[in-house]
């Protein structure tokens, strides 16, 4: 990433406000010497994920992430300084504590058009997740993204991210598996139209290579969900998604290929992951997913397409977790979205995700191994009347993923 390039992306209006002497660091600059050159695993980790460009070695301030703080102070290479202003705080069922705040960069670009809805604040948006004395946190500045990771030795992370190196979320083998299974009838019913939130509950799963991958697996958990949730909020999708118990740990026998993997997750008589029924119900998880080992060509793949309750299982690239929306991107395949190239129509014709070509963008179903592989994710779901630097981020007749969210997420949510 060229930062003069960020900046000219970031001065929408040249109208930054200056920082507030009364916001604290969330981090400053810590020695890079000790951490490179005797790596740990954490950082080895990072360092191993393709879509990681740049890293630094911060000190971080866990105790800025609380309710206390109404405003946190981010700095970026570059001499790039932000204040971010609360927006929201929530403390999860696992204790970890969630911070969101706004860069507030001035007005929203491109034309505000009759009774379209600009979203272009989640392109300035920092969500941060706490847990003991380490902070994860994805930052988003002009739509370009920095992640805060911990790694060993109390010391964290600062990761530039090329978000055009992110793997695809299936490979098009893979999202041909899923259209194939998903064959048959879909019951749902008419639109209902504004409604009360469906919550979806989601059984996560790591297998062994996962979680070593990780480390803290609950904080990361807790990202997504977060990141997942702010997607589908932005849009009024009237759907939550909320973790089902604690995270569910196998020793069963695994594979990179996630195309096996589902196979074996989704036959509860095979030996493999037999228990998984039983506890999905214990817990009552519409939908189980699944983090298995690093896959090198793709973050993530569905059981199918608006499957039925018994394969309403995803799996997850550790790489994945968050920063590209990947998470609810599978579970959206699982409610009945579609890729924004997926010619098919039913059973929503509307189902699809969709790509701002004028702009380089895509919402959360659009992929880049589609028609635009240099567009970067926006973090919502396609829709008619939401607009990203003053383009639509969708259309009425086809690319409308938020009303397949509205139709089918009750169905969903009443799996279990």
């Amino acid at each position: 990433m060229e930062y003069l390039k960020l900046l000219t992306v970031v001065g929408i209006s040249l109208a930054v406000p200056p920082l507030s002497l009364a916001a604290p660091d969330l981090f400053s600059p810590a020695n890079n010497r000790g951490h490179f050159d005797q790596p740990g695993e954490l950082l080895r980790n990072v360092a191993a994920d393709p879509a990681n460009e740049r890293i630094e070695i911060v000190a971080v301030d866990p105790s800025t992430v609380s309710s206390r703080s109404e405003a946190l102070r981010v700095s970026l290479p570059g001499g790039l300084a932000f204040d971010v202003r609360r927006t929201e705080f929530a403390t999860m069922e696992s204790g970890n504590q969630v911070w969101t705040g706004r860069i507030e960069v001035g007005s929203s670009r491109g034309p505000v058009l009759q009774r379209l809805i600009p979203l272009d604040h989640l392109d300035n948006q920092v969500i941060a997740v706490r847990s003991g004395d380490t902070v994860l946190a994805n930052i988003r500045v002009g739509g370009e993204l920095f992640r805060l990771v911990p790694i060993e030795r109390g010391a964290h992370a600062l990761v530039e991210v090329d978000q055009s190196k992110f793997l695809p979320d299936e490979t098009e083998k893979a999202y041909e598996e899923m259209v194939m299974a998903s064959g048959g009838k879909v019951d749902f019913g008419p639109d209902p139209g504004p409604k009360a939130i469906s919550t979806i509950r989601v059984l996560v799963a790591f297998g062994p290579a996962s979680a070593a991958a990780i480390g803290n697996e609950q904080q990361a958990v807790d990202l997504a969900f977060a990141e997942a949730n702010n997607a589908l909020a932005a849009t009024n999708t009237d759907a939550r998604l909320q973790q089902a118990g604690t995270i569910q740990f196998y020793n069963q026998s695994e594979s990179s290929n996630y195309s096996t993997m589902l196979a074996r997750l989704t036959n509860l008589s095979d030996g493999f992951y037999d228990a998984i029924g039983s506890q999905r119900n214990s817990v009552a998880a519409d939908l189980v997913a699944y983090f298995a080992p690093v896959s090198a060509g793709l973050c993530g793949q569905a059981a199918g397409i608006a499957t039925p309750s018994a394969n309403a299982y995803f799996v997850m690239n550790p790489q994945c977790v968050s920063g590209n929306w990947t998470f609810v991107h599978e579970a959206g395949h699982v409610v009945g979205a579609r890729h924004d190239n997926d010619p098919t129509v039913t059973p929503f014709a509307y189902g699809h995700g969709f790509v701002m070509t004028s702009i380089s963008r895509r919402t959360v179903m659009a992929v880049n191994n589609g028609p635009c592989a240099a567009c970067t994710r926006f973090g919502a779901f396609s829709a008619p009347n939401y607009t990203v630097s003053g383009v639509p981020i969708g259309t009425a007749n086809f690319n409308d993923n938020t009303r397949v969210w509205r139709t089918r997420g009750p169905t969903v949510a009443a799996f279990r």
